[in-house]
């Protein structure tokens, strides 16, 4: 990883609390999404693998966690064996892993919930008040860290969804699709797992970014965008000349929301330059191939053609879903990454509740089958 990641940052944090505190054998963070109620795992440091990866609850399922939220009030555990009988898989890893004792705190900025911050010792009844009022200290720093890390990301998805709002009569589909893409981005990173190369801190960033992989779009003219029929060669050109003009308009947004020096920056370039290239060189602008397409691309190109088919268009009824992902499955090896399929695949119960959950027309009597 760069230097510049928050990982390093808490890690570094970690460092100063082992050497003025002592005993905290781990750090965690994971994040809340509102709009799916999801907790996410985000960053790990400590002295042993990370227990949890790749990890997803609904913040309605954990009582515990939420009641934290609602009191605003952090949680001390002086003893977790005494929750070994606990069906958590998070307690069960934790447990595992060989910690004794947690300290959990929730994360706001602006009253919002940022999402969960724990610390674990291996040592049982570490965290006496003496303690947790120094962690209390350092668990405001981490809030800011993260806070600022995600606040310019989501700075340009606000500017997008202005931008959008003030042409939607456009595109009266863009939100939802935006909205989707960005989950099933989410998911098909989590199901690839960690070999992938993708870190939890990078998942997020994927899932801020995916929603931006059409920005290019505003530029293209409405007769084309909003044609109902088969667009002709000359005007095929031209759509596809959003992915150039959405390059160009990030690399001005990401300099005055000062992004363009950040780590997450090529992972945004990637998701806007990339969605179009196919695995095997036939796609667009620059015929990438294979493993030459960054990884961000590749994801983003799955779940944006999913979401394309299984939702009207000026031109075309919606296909079912099981339509959407038996072409995801033919086109596997040669328009798309077949990992990326392959892990959309293992989580497609999942891309039902999505559809539902961000489509007005889920049930879109009209849908192909």
């Amino acid at each position: 990883m760069n230097d510049d990641t928050l990982g390093l940052k808490i890690s570094g944090i970690h460092e100063q609390i082992q050497h003025h505190v002592g005993n905290v054998g781990r750090i965690g963070v994971a994040l809340y999404d509102a709009d799916s109620d999801l907790l996410n795992t985000f960053v790990h440091t400590g002295d042993g693998p990370a227990p949890l990866e790749r990890y997803q609850a609904r913040l309605s399922d954990v009582p515990s966690l939420k009641a934290l939220h609602e009191s605003h009030i952090s949680r001390t555990i002086d003893d977790l064996s005494t929750l070994s009988d606990s069906p958590s898989e998070h307690t069960r890893r934790i447990l595992d892993a060989g910690y004794r004792s947690s300290y959990t705190c929730p994360l706001y900025a602006h009253e919002q919930l940022l999402g969960f911050l724990f610390f674990d010792s291996r040592q049982p009844a570490h965290f006496r008040q003496d303690v947790t009022l120094q962690l209390d200290n350092y668990a405001q720093l981490i809030a800011a860290l993260i806070a600022h890390d995600l606040s310019s990301a989501r700075a340009l998805r606000s500017a997008v969804a202005l931008a959008r709002e003030l042409g939607r009569h456009r595109d009266e589909e863009t939100a939802g699709h935006v909205t989707r893409v960005a989950h099933y981005t989410r998911s098909i990173s989590a199901a690839l797992g960690p070999d992938c190369g993708l870190s939890d801190e990078d998942s997020e960033f994927l899932f801020q970014f995916a929603g931006l992989h059409d920005i290019g779009k505003i530029a293209i003219p409405d007769h084309i965008l909003l044609k109902a029929g088969k667009l002709t060669p000359e005007e095929y050109v031209i759509a596809q000349t959003h992915v150039q003009k959405g390059s160009e308009m990030i690399e001005v947004m990401m300099r005055e929301f000062g992004l363009a020096s950040e780590r997450s920056a090529q992972m945004l370039r990637a998701v806007i330059g990339c969605h179009h290239e196919h695995w095997d060189g036939s796609g667009y602008p620059n015929q990438l191939q294979g493993t030459g397409i960054p990884l961000a691309g590749r994801i983003v190109a799955v779940a944006d053609v999913f979401d394309a088919l299984t939702n009207p268009r000026p031109y075309k009824r919606a296909w079912s879903l099981d339509a959407g992902m038996d072409y995801l499955r033919a086109h596997a090896g040669s328009q798309f990454d077949p990992q990326c399929v392959a892990a959309a695949e293992r989580c497609f119960e999942g891309w039902r509740a999505i559809h539902a959950r961000f489509n007005e027309q889920a049930t879109n009597p009209e849908a192909v089958a």
